[in-house]
C-alpha cells in the first residue's frame, strides 16, 4: 500500500509541474495600423479644417469612399466612434483629420476616396504587409505620389 501511495504521489507531483517554469505566456491579439491624420491647409497656409475659418472644409459634405470590387461604396457604420470613416481633432496649433482606410484583404491595394466636397477629392492607396495578428501599412500613396512618413502630414490645397 505504502508503495502505491508512494507511486501516486510521484505521479500527480510530475504531472503538476511544468517542464520550464520561466515560461512566458503568449500574449494574442490583433494590430490593426489603417488611418492616417492629415492637416489640410491652403496656400497661404491657412487651416482649412478650422472650423472658425470661413474657408474650411465643411464636415458635414465630407464622404470616405472605398473602392470595392471596382465599385466607390460610401462608408458609414452608425455604431462606430466616426461612424464616417474620419474624425476631425485639435492638434497642437491647428486642426487635423483622421480617415480610417480601406484595409480589405482581398485588395492588394486597397483604396481610400476622400471626397472634400463636390470638387475635391484626395486617394489614398495602401500597401498592407499582413500576418496572423497584424495588418499594418508597408507603402502609402497619395493621388499616386508616395508618402515616406506615412502617419502625418500636410496637404496643401
Amino acid at each position: 500500500m505504502k508503495k502505491a501511495i508512494g507511486i501516486l504521489l510521484i505521479l500527480l507531483v510530475s504531472i503538476g509541474c511544468d517542464s520550464d517554469p520561466f515560461k512566458e505566456d503568449i500574449i494574442e491579439g490583433f494590430n490593426l495600423d489603417a488611418s492616417i491624420d492629415f492637416s489640410v491647409v491652403n496656400s497661404k497656409n491657412e487651416d482649412l479644417l478650422n472650423p472658425s475659418n470661413p474657408d474650411s472644409y465643411d464636415p458635414k459634405k465630407i464622404k470616405i469612399l472605398f473602392l470595392l470590387d471596382g465599385k466607390l461604396v460610401p462608408q458609414y457604420q452608425a455604431n462606430l466612434d466616426s461612424p464616417n470613416f474620419f474624425m476631425i481633432y485639435q492638434n497642437s496649433d491647428r486642426y487635423a483629420i483622421r480617415i480610417f482606410l480601406n484595409h480589405n484583404p482581398k485588395e492588394k491595394f486597397p483604396e481610400t476616396y476622400i471626397q472634400w466636397n463636390e470638387n475635391d477629392k484626395d486617394i489614398v492607396k495602401v500597401e498592407y504587409s499582413r500576418t496572423k495578428n497584424s495588418t499594418t501599412k508597408k507603402n502609402v500613396w497619395l493621388n499616386d505620389q508616395v508618402i515616406a512618413k506615412p502617419t502625418y502630414l500636410t496637404i496643401t490645397k
